[in-house]
């Protein structure tokens, strides 16, 4: 988890706190996984929970590394 933490704050390029997009993809990428742009389309459609194009807080958070795990097996732990 400390690893998933820290490479969170890398790709927050503009330090708000939050994952948009752009830095969605480049997580994903991080993380290995191929197609990042249309992974993180994906992914921002099913965490995105307040519709404000930003996964953000405890709530959103938890279901993002759910579905990591569910769709494509990355444990974080």
């Amino acid at each position: 988890m400390k690893r998933f933490k820290a490479l969170l704050k890398e790709v927050d390029v503009n330090g708000d706190g939050r994952i948009n997009m752009h830095e969605l993809s480049e997580l994903l990428q991080r993380l290995g996984l191929s197609n990042p742009r249309w992974k993180a389309f994906f992914l921002m459609r099913q965490v995105d929970n307040n519709g404000n194009h930003t996964i953000e807080g405890r709530f959103e958070m938890k279901i993002l590394i759910k579905h990591l795990r569910e769709l494509w097996g990355i444990v974080i732990s």
